[in-house]
């Protein structure tokens, strides 16, 4: 490897953040990003296991899954009005919160404030949801969960730690749902400077969330992060084995690989990120400066923050 574009990529990689890292939270913002597309159509989704194929797409089935069913066309119809209108929403969950709506008033609102960009009122919405008496441990993990997800957003890192550690304190099945929590206490671990404890959490939610190509995509970056080339390398493999046309797994393939000296399978792994990535996006812009870092040629100017400058 030239060692002049060694040095670029380990400086590039290793980006001094005295707060959180970008890189990671940037991956994260991803996830919660297809998390907010799929929930538009099917929010409610069975949070403590798989929807079977016959079922998917009728919400109606699928609330009567985790929520009582007396309660579950009231709530369908308000996430409904709130993925149409969000201040329609908020109000309808707001009316039924007087009418004894209880927690799953607070859960509508929570959603709605989302859609709306209220991402640290709808935290307490769902905070509030989550206290009410006689709720089932699920139930409570789902709503402290939620809770974590929306203050992850409004960037209330301390908040986000203390929801999703109510989420975990109860006593859940070992799902993949399970697994999502880890990854989500994991990013708000990284935004709290803990990346041992972040570590932690990934340990678990690879295990209970195998699935999740993102969960090996996190790991491996963290892993790096952390100089754990030989796990990162590992954990990349099986992220590209899931999910062969990510662009963002590419990008990290390709980081690792020129960071443990291995130039035609960087070279490779950021064409073939650069090629998935959209046109004019972080993702290509970041993976054609490593190309040429790797070329030993001038980086091309930037046009707007790269990946790395995410959440700065």
């Amino acid at each position: 490897m030239l060692v002049a574009a060694a040095l670029s990529l380990a400086q590039l990689a290793q980006a001094s953040v005295p707060q959180h890292d970008p890189e990671i939270e940037a991956l994260l913002r991803r996830r919660d990003e297809m998390r907010r597309a799929e929930a538009e159509q099917r929010e409610q989704r069975p949070w403590i296991e798989q929807v079977p194929a016959e079922r998917a797409g009728n919400d109606s089935t699928e609330l009567a899954a985790v929520v009582p069913p007396a309660i579950a066309p009231r709530l369908a119809t308000c996430l409904e009005r709130a993925n149409a209108n969000p201040s329609e929403g908020i109000a309808d969950a707001e009316s039924w919160a007087k009418a004894n709506g209880g927690a799953y008033a607070a859960q509508c609102r929570g959603y709605a404030l989302g859609q709306a960009g209220r991402w640290s009122d709808a935290a307490k919405a769902f905070e509030d949801g989550a206290t009410f008496k006689g709720l089932d441990a699920v139930t409570q993990a789902r709503l402290w969960s939620q809770a974590g997800n929306a203050a992850l957003i409004a960037e209330e890192t301390p908040r986000a730690l203390r929801a999703l550690d109510a989420a975990l304190s109860r006593p859940l099945p070992k799902t993949l749902a399970t697994g999502e929590i880890y990854l989500d206490r994991a990013r708000a671990r990284v935004g709290a400077n803990d990346l041992p404890g972040a570590r932690t959490d990934l340990d678990q939610a690879i295990v209970l969330a195998a699935a999740d190509p993102l969960a090996w995509l996190l790991s491996a970056t963290l892993a790096r992060r952390m100089d754990d080339l030989p796990l990162a390398r590992l954990h990349i493999e099986e992220a590209a084995s899931r999910a062969r046309n990510d662009a963002a797994i590419a990008l990290e393939q390709g980081i690792i690989l020129a960071l443990s000296g291995n130039d035609a399978g960087a070279r490779a792994a950021f064409s073939r990120s650069k090629e998935l990535a959209a046109r004019d996006s972080d993702i290509a812009r970041q993976a054609t400066d490593y190309l040429a870092q790797l070329s030993g040629e001038p980086a091309p100017a930037a046009e707007g923050a790269s990946a790395t400058d995410s959440g700065r």
